[in-house]
């Protein structure tokens, strides 16, 4: 048994496809079957079975990679604690962000990085949720600060910070920080709506919970876009607080918390399971966390909470 077969049961597990662990270790799958063979004749037992799902692990076989995903989590750490008493980080690493974190984070993040690693090429990534999950699940990107993700066991993930999502619309129409406004009340107006899936999902979740449909005049995936249409009177919108905080204190805008039900999001640092390099990837969490921290302090007079102790 070694850590090539053990890094092939967990990819066979979380992908459900041996087609895909494939792509996913950057192996052939003749090779991959091999390996899979070998590590179940040693075993004496099988760890998988074939349905119209695909690959399926056995009782077993759920106790092993339960066992297996432990002992990968330890060694990649032990790997990074070795890898810290290097002075320099090489090669190159992918960082994923939401748009409105991007625009304040990226430039610092670079900046710092150039500075301490002059080795070390980085690539800054930009999109919603749904875009930096299937770039950390892919193998494209190292690591990510994301919105609500779908829960995968191929991520390693802890939250950051949680902000409220507000109501907004154009000066004269009476919201306000200090009186939330329910679901229920929102629904009556008419609504430019975010087509960013982690965002839209949680907003018609809630709905479904009371009850209501929201009343859709117009869609974008993109914050500048809706914001656009707020100002030319459409609709109004709904948004984490964070990105619209600028315009709010200009007074382009007006907003206020959604309640019955609470809207919020929270934002979480990932990294795949299955990592080529944890040293660089927690020497970037680290700088991430150390950027985000004041950054994210400042909204706390709008009800952000910072969640990463």
């Amino acid at each position: 048994m070694d850590l090539r077969q053990l890094r092939t049961i967990l990819a066979i597990a979380e992908t459900g496809s041996l087609t895909k662990a494939a792509e996913l270790l950057h192996v052939v799958q003749p090779a991959l079957s091999r390996q899979l063979k070998q590590l179940e004749d040693e075993l004496g037992t099988p760890l998988f079975e074939r349905n119209r799902l695909g690959m399926v692990l056995t009782i077993p076989g759920r106790r092993f990679v339960d066992q297996v995903r432990v002992s990968l989590k330890g060694l990649n750490q032990a790997k990074a604690d070795i890898g810290a008493a290097a002075a320099n980080l090489m090669g190159s690493v992918a960082v994923g962000m939401l748009p409105g974190l991007a625009a304040a984070l990226a430039g610092p993040l670079v900046t710092s990085l150039r500075r301490q690693y002059p080795d070390l090429k980085v690539r800054i990534a930009t999109g919603f949720t749904d875009f930096l999950q299937d770039g950390l699940e892919d193998g494209k990107l190292d690591i990510c600060l994301m919105g609500d993700y779908l829960q995968s066991e191929m991520l390693l993930t802890s939250p950051v910070f949680r902000e409220p999502i507000y109501v907004v619309g154009l000066p004269a129409c009476g919201l306000s920080q200090s009186h939330p406004v329910t679901l229920a009340e929102v629904a009556k107006r008419p609504m430019v709506v975010p087509e960013a899936q982690s965002l839209r999902n949680a907003i018609d979740r809630a709905c479904t919970i009371i009850g209501v449909n929201l009343n859709l005049v117009a869609e974008s995936d993109s914050t500048a876009v809706i914001l656009d249409l707020v100002e030319r009177g459409v609709g109004y919108t709904i948004l984490p607080v964070m990105p619209i905080t600028p315009m709010l204190k200009a007074k382009r805008i007006v907003g206020a918390p959604i309640v019955s039900p609470h809207l919020r999001r929270t934002v979480i640092i990932g990294s795949p399971v299955i990592n080529r390099n944890p040293h660089t990837v927690n020497a970037l969490q680290g700088e991430l966390i150390g950027l985000l921290r004041p950054y994210v302090q400042q909204f706390s007079c709008v009800g952000v909470e910072w969640l990463a102790d």
